[in-house]
């Protein structure tokens, strides 16, 4: 969990895998093929900014470059910025889908 902007800015989160990646009408469908296919609760759907921090998400990337990147890519504020990713990086670690790993 995410909690002060200070430190979450140095943590780094990495995709799990294995996890297949399709783009159908607009949106990057994220599946984990460890859990059975007949769950559709292992399918995660993004687009736009979505899609862009799943990719960024590599391993390499602390969450404050995440967000810088985020800045760079769209017209939001760094409030904005920081607020969107670390939602949506509590939902992907919620559902297995990312892990912190510094």
């Amino acid at each position: 969990m995410l909690v002060n902007e200070a430190g979450a800015a140095k943590a780094i989160y990495a995709r799990r895998s294995p996890i297949v990646v399709r783009r159908i009408a607009g949106e990057q469908l994220l599946v984990p093929i460890r859990r059975q296919v007949g769950q559709m609760s292992a399918i995660f759907a993004v687009t736009g900014a979505g899609a862009s921090i799943f990719e960024l998400l590599d391993g390499a990337r602390s969450l404050g470059e995440v967000r810088d990147a985020l800045l760079q890519r769209f017209e939001v504020s760094a409030d904005q910025a920081w607020a969107e990713l670390c939602g949506f990086v509590e939902q992907l670690e919620e559902n297995g889908l990312v892990e912190r790993r510094g």
